[in-house]
């Protein structure tokens, strides 16, 4: 069965200041114990090997969804809203993914340029859809 899991974290960075972060993982287990198992497994792995988890302290875990048939119509796995402008983050899709018939697809012509500029600026991103409020 496929299981997805959602989980936030903190971390210290270089500058010993607080940062936390959000990612998700999917994984197909036998049940939601043997799901968190090998989630579990895999973070901890990650920590070792992931550049991007280095500085990670703690992770929780926010919720796991049990998903028993791949659905034909899209569904939202999650939905977040914070208070205020978009916050300033970095986001990596796929860290630590090498060849493993799993591929990301992004919308930007050009992925390092669309994350950062020579001068440490970064592209503000275009809307996908808008809508009239």
């Amino acid at each position: 069965m496929l299981f997805i899991g959602h989980f936030t974290f903190d971390e210290i960075d270089a500058d010993s200041q607080p940062k936390h972060g959000y990612f998700s993982s999917i994984v197909d287990a036998k049940s939601p114990d043997d799901a968190v198992a090998k989630f579990e497994a895999h973070i901890k792995q990650m920590k070792k090997t992931a550049k991007q988890m280095v500085s990670v302290v703690h992770v929780y875990i926010e919720e796991i969804l049990r998903i028993a048939n791949i659905p034909e119509t899209p569904i939202i796995t999650r939905l977040q809203s914070s208070d205020g402008e978009f916050p300033a983050s970095v986001s990596h899709s796929l860290p630590g993914v090498f060849g493993k018939k799993v591929e990301a697809f992004g919308f930007a012509p050009d992925v390092a340029d669309h994350e950062m500029l020579n001068d440490g600026g970064f592209i503000e991103a275009k809307p996908f859809i808008t809508f009239d409020h």
